[in-house]
């Protein structure tokens, strides 16, 4: 290696080690906040469903009803943090989400469930399409899966956190309050807090990372600047919101999407009501191990990203990793009655194969899309996939009824398996379109740059 090569690579890794440290690492932060604030229900239900007299239907409505006000805001909200920038749009959802999370511990019945779950999905809508969007215009395309990958570790992480976190604090009642209304007070203030911390330390743009030296900086935006004018010379990719929404990708990567949520949040939402089922546990150790699973999707996520960008593959990654999740949901389907070991081992497999490829997912899909269609797209995607956020919790519900036996809960797992496969076969298409568009020579004759598929 000559010495300017040398220089080189010591500059690129000295420039992304700054944007982890500043950015992304402060990202997963606000995520795991965020996350834990939107699955502690789950945990509450174990004392909330019996005390506000909640039926599975009405418990699995209001669970749902979250996704309703996401999805409804979720493209605006990504149009208003493209005008107004990242840091300042993030900061309000952070706060005005850590209001009305709080604010669940005044939930009195059904009507006050459902609202303020409505609410709770208002306040988050535009986070993680935003955070996509505002990570592809700070990392060039090799070194994209990482950094998404250490945002969405947040997802695992805040579960194996938060669920014995949750069910320590359920076990306080002070000033006459229930361990869950407790429970939620404490989990819900420290979005406020990290709302001041996004506004102090989250840069808008790559051209005001002061915080960045100028050889850096400059390093940074010519990558950046170089990998845009080589996509935008390939003209393959749909510049506006509505050339998105009709683009073949990306409504493959929408479809993915709703298909891989569908289980992702069976499992956030009713797993510790089936491992409750499963033995004679107490709430702390239903926390313990239903933390379990995800401790695993966490280490494989950073894992597969790693290899992602190292290879320059994405379909793959995510194809093979989503075909292990199906694997895993069907032998804690089939396990569930006959050994809580086993079964242990399959939602271990499952949520590893709902989780770890997230990084991979969003990896693509500024493959996909250019300027404002990235913002919109992306939130398209986003809102569309996370119908299933409504969906999911009040299918499971739905199939499980108010019975307390695991048959029921067996055929849910399995309606969830079925829809992971569904993804698999989606993004299956999806890379395959990118590979056959990658392949075409472009309009100008112009060379075309490798996509996705490296």
């Amino acid at each position: 290696m000559s010495d300017n090569t040398a220089v080189a690579a010591q500059l690129e890794r000295s420039t992304m080690r700054a944007v982890t440290l500043r950015l992304a690492v402060l990202l997963f932060f606000v995520y795991i906040l965020n996350y834990l604030d939107r699955t502690n229900i789950s945990i509450a239900k174990l004392q909330m469903q019996p005390d506000l007299g909640l039926s599975e239907a009405a418990f699995g409505l209001g669970a749902g009803l979250f996704f309703v006000g996401y999805v409804l805001f979720e493209v605006p909200s990504n149009m208003i943090l493209h005008r107004v920038g990242a840091r300042l749009w993030i900061a309000r959802i952070m706060f005005t989400w850590g209001l009305v999370s709080m604010a669940m511990f005044l939930v009195q019945g059904e009507w006050s469930f459902y609202i303020l779950r409505f609410l709770l999905g208002v306040a988050e809508a535009g986070l993680v399409p935003g955070v996509v969007l505002y990570l592809s215009q700070w990392v060039p395309a090799t070194r994209r899966a990482r950094l998404i990958g250490i945002f969405y570790l947040a997802v695992p992480i805040s579960t194996v956190i938060g669920a014995p976190l949750s069910s320590w604090l359920m076990g306080f009642t002070p000033w006459g309050l229930t361990g869950w209304q407790f429970m939620f007070l404490v989990e819900g203030a420290p979005c406020l807090v990290m709302a001041f911390v996004v506004l102090r330390f989250l840069t808008d743009r790559p051209s005001q990372a002061t915080w960045l030296t100028d050889q850096q900086r400059e390093w940074l935006l010519g990558e950046l600047e170089r990998e845009e004018t080589a996509h935008d010379a390939a003209g393959h990719r749909p510049g506006t919101l509505a050339a998105a929404a009709k683009d073949p990708g990306v409504l493959g990567m929408s479809a993915a999407f709703f298909c891989m949520i569908i289980p992702i949040y069976a499992l956030a939402f009713f797993l510790p009501t089936i491992v409750k089922q499963l033995g004679t546990f107490t709430t702390g150790q239903i926390g313990l191990l239903t933390a379990v699973p995800y401790l695993f999707a966490a280490l494989l996520m950073w894992l597969l990203s790693r290899n992602s960008d190292r290879t320059g593959e994405r379909t793959w990654h995510y194809i093979i990793t989503t075909l292990v999740g199906v694997v895993g949901l069907v032998v804690a389907a089939l396990s569930l009655s006959t050994s809580p070991v086993l079964a242990l081992v399959g939602f271990t497999l499952g949520a590893t194969g709902c989780l770890s490829p997230l990084a991979v997912f969003w990896a693509q899909a500024p493959y996909l899309l250019r300027g404002a269609a990235a913002a919109g797209g992306i939130a398209l995607i986003a809102a569309i996939g996370n119908i299933a956020g409504f969906v999911s919790p009040y299918m499971v519900a739905l199939i499980k009824g108010e019975g307390v036996g695991l048959g029921n809960s067996a055929t849910a797992v399995i309606a969830a398996a079925v829809f992971l496969a569904l993804a698999t076969l989606s993004m299956f298409g999806v890379g395959r379109r990118i590979a056959r568009r990658d392949a075409t020579p472009a309009p100008s004759d112009q060379p075309v740059t490798q996509g996705a598929e490296g």
